[in-house]
């Protein structure tokens, strides 16, 4: 009689969402087979919300598109044990009773189930009620799609964490992930003023004035009544900690005891598609990984990422109560876990000949500008080589991109002769990356600017050939371009946190009424001032532009030498670390390559060496001493060089320059060398016996160092480097380039260069449609470490 009851409160479950009866005895089936199953299963319920009434959202489904397809394809889950609640379906109900139906009804003891929620987080206000019915306010809570519908009178009809964490610990197993992508602060919009139109903010604008449900209430009391929620009697139940498992959450609740931070979850707008940062830079980051890394390890780059984005707006936490460190990625659980993947075939064409490429495995920055002929290869089976499907196209491994959309590319096989079809599941790594060589810079500007300031920045933008400004709601931006007012700048003594931000200064709408001296600059997109950039007070919107040319010009460099990441993706046996040795010796972040051939087992540095590091970006004081360990594990020599942007937005590059040749005459200045490392050889950055010291000077802000490494040397770079570098003896030193940008693009030749002579030598040349205004850049040839950290 209760399983009877039981599968009719289902089919009303299902039928609301959608299910035909038919449906329901397949499902019936399934879950009698999965009663009988002894090894352990992987459920998941999915939730995204973008239909929410008068205040949509944009990146919520793309959340759950992003997670199904990461469990499907990455992580082994089989399609029929996800569940996904969509904008409809997902109202406050369904969600609660897929919960029991689909994870608690069917979970058993050492099975993995995950959890996903995208949409607005809130705070409801609580009843009155006798001790111990209700909870302690403040009610942070989940808002479903009919959570925005409240009648007077009747309660707000919101999911409480309260009750979602009661539904966690009710699942007979610890192996829980749940993963919350909103967040549960007041604003007054979800639309974020900075950058103009691409950002929103995950918090339900206002708070309603209804406190829950009386149904919430009831199903709570219900859980209560079935002792469901005995395990943690005495706790705060309004925080977070109260979630068994693992819980990656984007934002902490904000009356959380912990100060300085942010307490907004953001989704952006990226070129075809809007997600969550949290949810896209986590994904992206998981399928890259390998054996050796752990969830932790993955949630701090993702962390970073984010950083990098919105500063500290938004600061994602991941909180652990009781679970193994490899609890995700361990590979009893992670079947199809190998050395990382850029995406997989989700759907086929033409009897096969065209796959559907999902490519969110790819770094966000590249996958913008992911070009048309790019090249990939299917992940070897068991039992396959390698080296073999890489080193010649006459096998039906390698793939070319036809289109691209968002996050999706067709693909087709390069060669069809006597190749097997393709088939939904493969995992696809990129193999040669297709760049445009005319790629330019997006700026937006500060919507507080006057219709005059703007109309006058818009003009002169368009005299400009690298740089454009951004469409308002449909393109996104490199950097903003705004108003700022002349203040005292914060000293690592008075502030320690952040730089400036634009939200510091009046702007020309400020509530005293009164327009402020013009002076303007250039903002990253976490709003935080480029201290480089500011102008002279009165200074005229078309001077101030003109003015910020050679700024502009830097950040285009900068963001060139972005697009050459790919520690997931390259061959080369590389890697390094940025370790602080004055006030004290410590190891600050490190990076490597996680593909190298030949491949000889799971590296093992990132696991032993992920314990001591924070979440988000790793802080240096100014003063303190630095240097880059580089290792080459490989079996060839490799080339390397160096350059970045200071935390004053100054491109920096670091050199070898050797004496003139005595034939010379005496005032011939130095030359400058080559850098390179022998293989199994390590060295350090600068060197012990140089002179040069490297020291972290003001002022407080972001710094970011690319080191790139090569099979063929940077001839073209140096000779860049030289026209803008004047080098002094033989040394070792940092230089501030004249011509960044020229030097960015001479690294991408270099780099286009040196597989140019791969492809040649490898047969991949032939399948190469390349057009005159592309950079090809073979994985094989090359590898960009990412070094980012906070100056303080």
């Amino acid at each position: 009689m209760k399983r009877r009851a039981f599968l009719q409160q289902i089919g009303w479950t299902l039928a609301a969402l959608g299910i035909s009866e038919t449906g329901l005895c397949s499902w019936s089936d399934r879950y009698s087979q999965a009663l009988a199953q002894s090894t352990p299963r992987k459920l998941a319920l999915l939730i995204g919300i973008n239909q929410y009434p008068q205040v949509p959202l944009s990146g919520c489904v793309t959340d759950v598109d992003l997670q199904r397809e990461l469990l499907t394809y990455r992580f082994g889950f089989h399609p029929t044990d996800i569940l996904s609640l969509t904008d409809q379906q997902a109202t406050r109900q369904n969600i609660e009773t897929a919960f029991l139906t689909h994870l608690t009804e069917q979970a058993r003891p050492g099975d993995l189930v995950v959890l996903h929620f995208s949409g607005y987080g809130s705070r409801v206000n609580q009843p009155t009620g006798e001790t111990g019915d209700q909870i302690t306010p403040p009610c942070h809570s989940l808002v479903p799609v009919d959570g925005m519908l409240t009648t007077k009178g009747e309660g707000t009809n919101h999911v409480l964490l309260e009750t979602l964490g009661s539904l966690l610990r009710s699942l007979p197993t610890e192996s829980v992930i749940t993963c919350l992508d909103a967040s549960y602060g007041a604003t007054a919009s979800p639309i974020s003023s900075f950058p103009p139109g691409v950002w929103r903010v995950r918090s339900q604008p206002g708070f309603p004035v209804e406190p829950a449900s009386e149904a919430e209430i009831a199903f709570q009391k219900e859980l209560l009544k079935r002792g469901k929620a005995t395990r943690y009697p005495k706790m705060q139940l309004q925080g977070l900690g109260q979630f068994p498992g693992v819980l990656l959450t984007a934002t902490a609740v904000p009356d959380a005891t912990a100060p300085g931070l942010g307490h907004k979850a953001f989704e952006a707008q990226w070129n075809g598609f809007t997600a969550g940062l949290l949810t896209y830079s986590l994904t992206q980051e998981l399928w890259a990984s390998t054996p050796a890394m752990t969830l932790q390890v993955s949630f701090r780059r993702a962390a970073s990422q984010i950083e990098q984005w919105v500063g500290k707006a938004e600061h994602p936490i991941l909180i652990e109560t009781k679970s193994p460190d490899k609890l995700f990625l361990s590979p009893s659980l992670a079947t199809n876990l190998n050395q990382g993947a850029e995406g997989a075939i989700i759907a086929l064409e033409e009897d096969g000949k065209i796959g559907k490429a999902w490519l969110a495995g790819l770094p966000a920055t590249v996958l913008e500008h992911y070009g048309i002929n790019s090249l990939l290869t299917l992940v070897p089976l068991p039992g396959e080589s390698l080296t073999e499907t890489l080193g010649t196209l006459a096998t039906p491994l390698v793939l070319q991109v036809i289109s691209r959309e968002g996050l999706s590319a067709k693909v087709k096989r390069v060669s069809d002769t006597g190749s097997d079809p393709l088939q939904v599941g493969q995992q696809v790594q990129e193999l040669v990356r297709i760049l445009p060589r005319t790629l330019g810079l997006v700026v937006a500007l500060d919507p507080s600017l006057g219709r005059i300031e703007r109309v006058d920045a818009t003009s002169a933008f368009s005299d400009l050939g690298f740089f454009k400004l951004a469409t308002v709601a449909e393109q996104p931006a490199d950097y903003l371009f705004g108003r700022v007012q002349e203040t005292p700048r914060p000293t690592p003594e008075s502030s320690t946190s952040e730089p400036m931000k634009s939200s510091e200064f009046p702007h020309a709408n400020s509530s005293e009424g009164m327009m402020p001296p013009s002076q303007y600059g250039l903002f990253s997109l976490g709003q935080s001032l480029i201290p480089t950039t500011i102008g002279d007070r009165e200074e005229a919107v078309k001077t101030a532009v003109h003015r910020l040319i050679p700024q502009l010009r830097t950040l285009l460099a900068a963001k060139l030498l972005r697009l050459t990441a790919n520690e997931g993706s390259s061959r080369l046996g590389v890697r390094a670390t940025l370790e602080m040795i004055t006030p004290q010796e410590q190891v600050i972040m490190h990076r490597e390559t996680r593909r190298p051939i030949p491949l000889e087992g799971p590296p093992s540095f990132l696991a032993s060496n992920s314990n001591n590091l924070g979440d988000g970006v790793p802080a240096l004081p100014i003063g303190s001493h630095i240097r880059y360990r580089i290792y080459n594990e490989g079996n060839r020599p490799v080339y390397w060089i160096l350059l970045g942007l200071d935390s004053s937005g100054k491109a920096i590059a670091l050199y070898s320059s050797q004496a003139a040749p005595r034939s010379e005459e005496p005032e011939a200045k130095p030359v400058l060398q080559q850098q390179v490392v022998a293989p199994n050889e390590t060295i350090t950055v600068p060197d012990a016996s140089n002179v040069f010291d490297w020291v972290i000077r003001e002022p407080i802000g972001l710094a970011e160092t690319q080191l790139v490494f090569s099979r063929a040397p940077f001839t073209q770079t140096l000779a860049a480097l030289e026209t803008s570098i004047h080098p002094m003896g033989s040394t070792q030193r940092l230089g501030v380039p004249a011509h960044p940008l020229e030097v960015a693009q001479a690294i991408l030749q270099d780099l286009h260069n040196a597989s140019t002579n791969y492809n040649a030598s490898n047969n991949v040349a032939p399948v190469l449609s390349l057009a005159s205004d592309s950079y090809a850049l073979n994985v094989n040839s090359w590898a960009t470490l990412s070094f980012i950290y906070q100056v303080v």
